[in-house]
């Protein structure tokens, strides 16, 4: 997905869909077998989730670097996360996850 400013993110991040814990099962396995169109589908829906933890970051740093920097960190996570286990929800790896790339993004601007 490209994003031309941050309110252009903001706006498509709000039309993503999230997909419900079955649909993220069967992406993920389909992932795990080497399907990339489904794990865009497991990216795709949890960019809202992306654009909250901007949202909370102050006016002056919801940049689209930030934007790069969770990015990556979602696709990190999405990469390493065994969305099979029933230990550890994806959405509070996600959320560790992007609150150290806000961090980061920080201590370097």
């Amino acid at each position: 997905m490209l994003f031309v400013s941050i309110d252009d993110f903001f706006k498509k991040a709000s039309e993503c869909k999230i997909l419900t814990r079955q649909e993220e099962l069967e992406c993920a396995v389909a992932m795990k077998n080497g399907d990339t169109e489904a794990r865009e589908r497991l990216i795709q829906s949890y960019i809202p989730m992306v654009a909250s933890h901007i949202k909370h970051a102050k006016p002056n740093m919801q940049t689209l670097g930030l934007v790069m920097y969770c990015m990556n960190a979602l696709d990190k996570a999405v990469d390493s996360f065994n969305f099979v286990q029933e230990s550890e929800t994806f959405a509070h790896r996600l959320s560790w996850a992007l609150r150290q790339a806000v961090v980061s993004y920080m201590v370097r601007k």
